[in-house]
């Protein structure tokens, strides 16, 4: 099978110069009308690597930090091999592997997830590592920035944004990759998210950044929150935020379960439960439209409220 090996580190800043600019390497996905592309600086400690694997489809039978068997074959893995999220035995999976990159006889895991109905044979993954922040465009209107991404292809295509690190062992021959929680900021307009990973599907169009979540805004009045999560749909450009939602700003906080962020009109729409008050007394209501640039509300259904002199 062809083995692609492409490398970018540290002086492969091996500035292409064209008009003087630094060469940035890119990986696109695309989903109808719309791209998200990934991207590195090109600059010295960056990285781009990529290399194919075989997609095998099994009941998982043993699962532990160390080992994998899926049906009649075993695996190893390490730090770099993604785990679909709940996994256990019984499960039908689909294993994606590098049969060349042995340890004690077994191939190394890529990546085990639950097998869906792409039936692709070859799999294709994508390191990008930065430690000026890999760029991820969704869309026009969003971008994320995080030090490391993984990019899928074969079967399903997905985008992985977290913390962690990436490096070439030269003396193995492989690339060690090491995901982990930390600094991953979404940002829309004047919106800044920060959170822990993100997590793009192309077959959906959803993004998922995972907190919690610190929220800020600029201005003449700055809006600071949070919340436990964000949904973005690229579709319909739709940005959510999701549980205990929170907005402090002048004096007032605003509080909902859910908040869809209209960052182009300037406004957000909360629902659910949505109360916010001031020195002034409070308002509550199931749908408000909250002004980001000043922090004022309107209540659009089911008021309620209090107000002193």
């Amino acid at each position: 099978m062809p083995w692609l090996r492409l490398s970018l580190l540290g002086l492969l800043g091996l500035a292409l110069v064209l008009a003087q600019e630094v060469y940035r390497p890119e990986v696109e996905l695309v989903r109808k009308d719309k791209q998200v592309v990934a991207s590195v600086s090109g600059e010295e400690g960056s990285l781009f690597y990529a290399d194919y694997g075989d997609l095998y489809v099994g009941e998982l039978r043993e699962l532990t930090p160390s080992r994998a068997v899926v049906g009649e074959r075993a695996f190893f893995l390490d730090a770099g091999s993604v785990l679909e999220a709940g996994l256990s035995p019984g499960d039908r999976v689909e294993a994606a592997y590098n049969k060349d990159l042995l340890r004690e006889g077994l191939p190394y895991l890529m990546r085990l997830r639950r097998a869906g109905e792409e039936g692709a044979k070859t799999y294709l993954r994508l390191v990008l590592y930065d430690p000026k922040g890999v760029e991820v465009r969704l869309g026009e209107e969003v971008e994320a920035r995080g030090p490391l991404a993984l990019v899928e292809r074969g079967g399903r295509e997905e985008l992985l944004l977290s913390g962690g690190e990436a490096r070439y062992l030269e003396e193995e021959g492989r690339l060690e990759v090491r995901p982990a929680p930390g600094a991953v900021a979404l940002a829309q307009g004047a919106t800044r998210v920060e959170g822990v990973r993100l997590r793009y599907r192309n077959d959906t169009g959803e993004a998922f950044l995972e907190g919690p979540l610190a929220l800020s805004r600029e201005g003449e009045k700055p809006l600071k929150g949070k919340a436990q999560a964000l949904r973005y749909l690229l579709d319909e450009d739709a940005l959510w935020l999701l549980g205990d939602v929170e907005f402090v700003q002048g004096g007032r906080t605003t509080r909902a379960e859910r908040a869809l962020l209209r960052e182009k009109e300037g406004y957000a729409y909360l629902f659910s439960g949505v109360e916010s008050r001031d020195e002034k007394g409070f308002v509550r209501g199931e749908r408000v439209r909250y002004a980001l640039r000043t922090g004022e509300v309107v209540v659009l259904g089911r008021v309620a409220g209090e107000l002193r002199e």
